[in-house]
């Protein structure tokens, strides 16, 4: 995203303040209209210090408190890679996304809202979801390129790993086997995960973490281990096997390795055990893959069809089809001679072309309802795979 600058100083409402806080005047006015027409909630633009520039409202004096809660939201959505709701005077809550040109923060986009509009009547019950209020205003600054998407991310993640950090270290000071399983439940889906995908790395990293987790919390008791991992045998199969490994291979594999768990006589020899199990189970699943790879990529397209109209992501198709998202990628062009985006676009199309030969709604609502950002937008993509506009092809369905 590039920005002009100017040297000297700009005054609260000018144009090219609103430049310099890194978005430009016709780009806050389409999402801007599209954030209310969704949500009912004006956006504002900030310094990164929140004092307000876009708009002004002419009510005198920006209040103190509110920029210093429009300061502290642009801070923590950089901070966690997401807007967090901040409490603010005057009975608002505020949450906001930064504008960014690469790491340099420019400015703030932001929303406020009355707390009594959200909570009627002094309940707990909300009347709108405020979390996908949140994260919709991120996906509209990162698809109008005003953020550094890549950044926030990269916050997300890891913020997320630091929660399942701070989970395990809680479930480990617990101490007892109940909390061993707790253990055993908190890593086996990120094993699972890793395997799916083909990922031999990550899934070896996840069982040795998992392996000293256990043994720890166990102590001495060897049969308690061995009982856990008789279970993770099973599941480890049955992962393998929707991932596209022969069946009967691992059959074979899961019993042996359930005779060899049993004649285990010590903590040091849970480690190799462990990484031959992993190391047959992923060797399975790269030889048979091909022979399953219609089975996967159907998987993705199901994925896609019934989430089409939400903000799905490529990773997302992967992690249906059980590929690594680089790999998902080259495979999907290879047999479809399209990209994810491009078949996407046209499942979001297919379904605003039946919205619109069947209803009368309005179009920047028919946009909204099949995944896309905005009415301009939607008509580009729609006029690439239709050859006409929506509006036109309303006229001629009709």
């Amino acid at each position: 995203m590039q920005t002009q600058r100017r040297n000297n100083p700009p005054t609260d409402g000018d144009a090219t303040t609103l430049m310099e806080c890194g978005i430009d005047a016709q780009t806050f006015a389409r999402l801007d209209a599209v954030y209310r027409q969704h949500w009912s909630i004006p956006l504002q633009v900030t310094c990164p210090d929140g004092r307000l520039v876009h708009p002004i409202t002419g009510r005198g004096r920006d209040s103190e408190p509110l920029i210093s809660v429009r300061h502290l939201a642009i801070e923590e959505a950089l901070r966690w890679g997401e807007p967090a709701v901040e409490p603010a005077a005057e009975g608002m809550i505020v949450w906001a996304v930064p504008l960014m040109h690469n790491a340099k923060v420019l400015g703030g986009l932001v929303a406020a809202i009355a707390e009594d509009v959200v909570f009627p009547d002094g309940t707990m019950s909300t009347a709108l979801d405020i979390r996908a209020a949140c994260h919709d205003l991120r996906r509209l600054a990162e698809e109008a390129n005003l953020t550094n998407a890549a950044l926030l991310e990269a916050r997300r993640s890891e913020s997320n790993r630091e929660r399942l950090r701070a989970e395990a270290i809680h479930t480990f000071k617990a101490g007892s086997s109940y909390d061993m399983r707790a253990t055993y439940l908190l890593e086996e889906p990120m094993l699972l995960a890793a395997i799916r995908k083909g990922d031999r790395p990550q899934a070896r990293a996840m069982l040795n973490h998992m392996l000293v987790a256990m043994i720890h919390r166990a102590g001495d008791n060897l049969d308690l281990i061995k009982s856990f991992f008789m279970e993770l045998v099973v599941m480890l199969s049955r992962t393998a096997v929707e991932a596209g490994g022969e069946p009967e291979e691992l059959l074979g594999t899961n019993y042996a390795s359930l005779v060899q768990l049993a004649r285990l006589r010590s903590d040091e020899e849970l480690s190799p055990w462990l990484s031959d199990i992993l190391e047959r189970i992923m060797n399975s699943i790269h030889r048979h893959r091909k022979q399953s790879a219609p089975d996967m990529l159907s998987r993705a397209l199901q994925f896609m069809a019934e989430h089409c109209c939400e903000n799905i992501s490529r990773d997302q198709a992967a992690d249906a089809a059980f590929m690594s998202p680089s790999h998902f990628s080259r495979y999907f062009k290879h047999h479809l001679g399209q990209s994810f985006t491009q078949v996407l676009n046209q499942m979001r199309v297919d379904k605003a072309a039946d919205m619109l030969a069947n209803s009368q709604r309005d179009l920047k609502i028919i946009a909204l309802e099949t995944g896309f950002p905005d009415q301009s937008y939607f008509t580009k993509v729609f006029r690439k795979y239709r050859g006409m506009t929506p509006a036109e092809f309303r006229k001629q369905a009709k």
